[in-house]
């Protein structure tokens, strides 16, 4: 298998923030050649998300790396003559706009649709496109909130995982319209909405509501209710991870520190079991832990920051982050095909970098000198611009 296996394939990208530009970048990954659409005074906000290393902000050097970046204003006519012209080409259309938004603009799915109807369009919104909330302004917290994925531990996610989740199936969605369309000929317009991923990721939640109703705060057996599948502290003020969830870990776990009157007491949600796990824990080091669970095969791990993360060995083994020339981090593809994990390239591109030769690739050299179209240019790409005159 390639490690390039969507190479051939046009991308055109109108997001912004995080889950477009991820899909966008997995989909560079995969082999997929991306033209990024930004406003060309700031462009993406990603570009300028903290911290930052010569303007160039940590996260948009994630998002934004191996993708090519067009400068237009989608508020002038001839900015969209462009973009029409650019569809004409393209294999897929990636847009996170609110709906309605590229209706104004006359781009509506339905138009799009009669106009290309080899295009694969993915509009990736908050709450989708029908239903009260459809126009109305959130955020990751938000989504997670209304899909009751917050409920159980009521406290901040470490992850945004309804951004994340949108984009992983917007991806998988618009991977399947491609196949679809292999057979049919024919293109389809996704709704990916980061409401749906919340709700989905929430699984966990609507299975343990079969037993009964759940309230605001009550954990469930994965998000705390358990003493074999918790956080705890230990007597260096570090944190354990305990994930001995069956039988067979909890036993070797409590046999191993001479607790076994803690054996039946591994599905108990009383606070007092809670408590006595809590002073077991705290009665050690972090690595005196390590040594038992290493010892005695159990699945339990120290809670690592980022920066310890990075240095894992089995991290460092498994290569998916790295470091561009910039300094600023890169995360390849999280998955290998065929032993190769695919990775799309690693420079970020300037705002507007690509706008004149994207322009030239599509025969519009003249409306490159029209006013409104919303070009910006690198100020390497306008002193060759002076050269050539």
């Amino acid at each position: 298998m390639s490690a390039s296996p969507l190479s051939g394939l046009l991308v055109v990208d109108l997001s912004r923030y995080l889950p477009g530009p991820l899909a966008a970048r997995l989909l560079a990954d995969l082999g997929a050649r991306v033209v990024k659409v930004e406003e060309p005074t700031k462009g993406d906000p990603v570009r300028e998300t903290p911290p930052q290393r010569k303007g160039q902000g940590a996260l948009g050097a994630i998002l934004l790396s191996g993708v090519e970046s067009l400068a237009l204003d989608l508020k002038q006519p001839a900015a969209v003559a462009v973009l029409e012209t650019l569809l004409a080409k393209a294999d897929v259309l990636l847009d996170s706009f609110r709906p309605g938004t590229l209706a104004r603009t006359g781009l509506a799915p339905e138009d799009l649709r009669a106009r290309y109807p080899r295009l694969v369009h993915c509009s990736l919104t908050g709450w989708g496109p029908s239903g009260p909330y459809a126009a109305r302004a959130g955020h990751d917290l938000t989504y997670q909130a209304v899909a009751g994925a917050l409920a159980p531990t009521t406290a901040l996610p470490a992850i945004p995982v309804a951004d994340l989740i949108g984009a992983w199936s917007a991806v998988t969605a618009i991977l399947a319209a491609l196949h679809e369309r292999q057979r049919t000929g024919q293109g389809s317009h996704i709704d990916a909405a980061l409401l749906d991923a919340g709700v989905h990721a929430n699984l966990l939640s609507w299975s343990a509501e079969a037993g009964g109703h759940k309230g605001v705060g009550e954990a469930l057996p994965l998000t705390g209710a358990l003493p074999c599948y918790n956080l705890y502290k230990t007597a260096d003020g570090a944190w354990i991870a305990i994930g001995a969830l069956e039988p067979h870990f909890w036993y070797r776990l409590c046999n191993a520190v001479g607790r076994l009157d803690l054996v039946r007491k591994q599905y108990s949600s009383s606070s007092r079991v809670r408590r006595k796990v809590e002073e077991l824990v705290w009665s050690r080091t972090r690595d005196e832990w390590m040594e038992v669970f290493t010892r005695e095969d159990i699945p339990a791990e120290p809670v690592l920051s980022a920066k310890e993360a990075r240095e894992h060995p089995q991290v460092q083994g498994r290569g998916l982050l790295g470091e561009g020339e910039d300094g600023l981090p890169r995360l390849g593809f999280p998955a290998r095909l065929d032993g190769e994990r695919p990775r799309g390239g690693e420079r970020v591109p300037g705002l507007g970098e690509h706008t004149e030769a994207l322009l030239a690739e599509l025969g519009m050299e003249r409306e490159r000198r029209q006013e409104g179209i919303g070009v910006r240019l690198s100020w390497k790409q306008r002193v060759l611009r002076w050269f050539r005159r």
